[in-house]
């Protein structure tokens, strides 16, 4: 068992026993990482903002039922998915992704020039901002977070085989658009 785990459950494990400020270290934790990936999802900041807060008094609240059977982060990162779509069914929040930089498939900048580099970097920009949030989300958790497959498919509830699906769709969906976007300069 990783010690990053065991970390997890003690705190998970002290909080049950009343020590509130051990969610504080879980916040401390976990906090920047969840505002990141609903910040990618959501335009607004203070949305965002908001969002963040409500996944960890969603989390705060259902701590008690967290069997440990999962990572920690895997069952908080549903909760931060779920909390997310929900707050944009509801307020229908509009999209954005801020750092589009570290979404890079090697295939699809292969044989570039870094100059051609940078035009196209703007250019996924533009087009990520076009994306659903439930794409923007397997996005930001794959490319952003670096999160597994495997990891993605316990958060999202979908099988690994329709993740990598996804992915890959989405890949060739900002390919194409990216496409449309240079021809139409």
């Amino acid at each position: 068992m990783c010690m990053e785990k065991v970390n997890d459950c003690l705190y998970v494990q002290r909080v049950k026993a009343g020590d509130i400020q051990a969610f504080g270290m879980i916040v401390a934790k976990y906090g920047k990482m969840v505002f990141t990936i609903v910040r990618k999802i959501v335009e607004n900041r203070e949305d965002a903002e908001d969002i963040t807060q409500e996944v960890f008094i969603r989390v705060f609240k259902s701590l008690e039922r967290f069997r440990e059977e999962s990572e920690f982060s895997t069952w908080l990162y549903r909760i931060a998915y779920n909390t997310t779509m929900s707050e944009l069914r509801k307020k229908k929040l509009f999209l954005v992704s801020s750092d589009s930089n570290t979404l890079i498939d090697n295939n699809l900048f292969a044989d570039e020039k870094d100059d051609e580099i940078e035009i196209k970097l703007q250019y996924l920009e533009k087009a990520l901002k076009k994306l659903p949030p439930d794409e923007i989300f397997l996005v930001t958790l794959h490319y952003m977070d670096g999160q597994s497959i495997e990891c993605i498919s316990k958060i999202t509830d979908l099988s690994v085989s329709n993740v990598k699906v996804k992915l890959h769709r989405i890949r060739r969906k900002l390919a194409v658009e990216i496409g449309k976007l240079m021809q139409n300069e």
